[in-house]
């Protein structure tokens, strides 16, 4: 199972996400000319295929302005439909759901607060990681602005 998240693709290039890695994207060409010295690889992109990829954002930043109650309010209403889904299961199929969203909020068959306190900080230190890539993005562009 591959852990790529296609962003665009054509014949002689990928633009994907890896999964879990949300500190970078990632650019595959094929049949392209590169250099590569220490800590310094140089590839041409052609500009069809930047106009391509150009086009799509390279990470979400949807929790970058969330409150905490924003964050409290989705959790807990995500949390109670878990358990809502749990409880209404086949006996044969608890497992599976109870382990559906387990990286986030642990499993279903765990207590409700502990299910909200491991997903308010999932998605505290989601906003915070969003927050710093917004930030980096504006100081960027700020230093495009203001060349030295």
């Amino acid at each position: 199972m591959s852990t790529k998240a296609t962003i665009a693709y054509g014949q002689t290039f990928h633009f994907y996400h890896e999964a879990l890695d949300d500190d970078y994207v990632y650019l595959e060409l094929e049949q392209v000319q590169f250099e590569a010295s220490y800590n310094r690889v140089m590839v041409p992109i052609p500009v069809h295929i930047w106009e391509v990829i150009r086009q799509y954002p390279g990470i979400d930043l949807s929790w970058a302005d969330k409150t905490d109650t924003e964050i409290s309010d989705y959790v807990s209403q995500n949390v109670d439909d878990r358990i809502r889904d749990y409880e209404a299961a086949d006996p044969d199929k608890k497992g599976w759901v109870s382990l559906c969203g387990g990286l986030v909020f642990g499993k279903a068959d765990e207590p409700r607060d502990a299910q909200i306190e491991q997903g308010v900080a999932h998605y505290q230190r989601l906003r915070q990681h969003q927050q710093q890539v917004k930030a980096a993005i504006a100081e960027l562009q700020q230093a495009q602005r203001n060349p030295a």
